[in-house]
């Protein structure tokens, strides 16, 4: 039966709280079904309005329990944004005690960002090729399958570093780039051939008239900057490759796919539209470029997708985030009509 939830007081009341919700948590709580921004930063207590937004749209009766999905970056966020959402609900008497016949797919489901894909990958992969049982390479056994590769490369090294793990580490971080960022070899030897083209166009022009040192370093030091990554592509395709014959993928692998079905199979969006009525991502300032474009695949349509985060606090731009997701959100996960609200 449906709740009356007309102010912050008898939320509070339901959950148990000693306190209410402010008048701006209780805006983002009560939103209707769209897409919406919640700045929050931490120590705001934005796991505490995730659950609070869930019990509401429950006791409301605007959607059930299972039909909410809540994605996140670690296991341990993953863990405790569940438990918090479990706690709350409970608390609420919106969800069976424990062990009272009680059914966990009746529950929300709250993931991190890459065993969400995961689970995509393994329901519906085969519709873009991919292999169900691909098994995911630890950090220590991607280092492992990189040192392989650097071990076995026998092509002349003009501009690369002769520093092995150096070298490793190199082609693993430029691998994960381009997945997280959804190039690929082709594209960026293209781009850097164009840019290559213009430095040394640029160096030819100094070096023919004034010669100036400081003004000939930098085409320079670009130019081989080009020349080196040119040559470490050559490593990440072999590194590719081996991937692909021992069947093995890493994590960017997980999200370039998931972001690719999405994309290519519109299809698994519906699936998903239909299964998760309500999305909650949390710290949204610190996906990636693939992320972004998975989720918003599958999501789109003014789907109720609210993103929590601050464009302040992002912290993963050296393995691919984008703080411009959040900051255009709205470009993204744009609203049926009207603005979409940032709380």
């Amino acid at each position: 039966m449906s709740r009356a939830m007309k102010t912050p007081e008898d939320l509070a009341g339901l959950m148990r709280w000693d306190f209410a919700p402010s008048p701006e948590q209780w805006q983002a709580i009560r939103a209707p079904l769209e897409p919406a921004v919640v700045i929050a930063g931490a120590g705001s207590g934005k796991t505490t309005l995730m659950a609070a937004r869930v019990v509401y749209l429950v006791a409301t009766e605007q959607v059930r329990p299972d039909e909410v999905l809540g994605l996140t970056f670690t296991t341990k966020a993953a863990s405790q944004l569940r438990a918090k959402v479990r706690e709350a609900l409970l608390a609420a008497g919106l969800l069976p005690e424990p062990g009272a016949d009680s059914d966990d797919t009746l529950e929300p489901t709250v993931a991190t960002y890459n065993a969400y894909a995961a689970g995509l990958l393994t329901d519906h992969g085969l519709r873009i090729g991919h292999e169900p049982d691909t098994r995911v390479l630890s950090d220590a056994s991607r280092y492992q399958l990189g040192a392989r590769v650097v071990e076995r490369h026998t092509a002349e090294v003009r501009f690369l570093t002769d520093h092995p793990p150096t070298a490793i580490q190199n082609l693993l971080a430029l691998d994960g780039a381009m997945s997280e960022h959804l190039v690929s070899p082709e594209e960026v030897l293209a781009f850097d051939a164009g840019a290559e083209r213009e430095f040394l166009r640029a160096y030819e022009v100094e070096e023919a008239g004034k010669a100036r040192k400081t003004y000939l370093e930098p085409p320079a030091k670009a130019i081989n900057a080009i020349e080196r990554r040119r040559e470490l592509m050559a490593l990440v395709l072999a590194y590719r490759r081996l991937k692909r014959d021992l069947g093995l993928m890493d994590f960017s692998d997980q999200i370039e796919l998931g972001a690719r079905l999405a994309v290519e199979q519109p299809d698994v969006g519906a699936l998903e539209r239909e299964r998760f009525k309500v999305v909650l991502l949390d710290e949204y300032q610190d996906t990636s470029v693939a992320q972004a474009t998975m989720l918003s695949r599958l999501f789109c349509g003014g789907h109720a997708v609210t993103a929590v985060g601050d464009p302040n606090q992002a912290i993963y731009g050296w393995r691919g985030a984008s703080v411009s997701n959040i900051l255009n959100f709205a470009d993204t996960f744009p609203a049926t009509s009207g603005p979409v609200p940032v709380y």
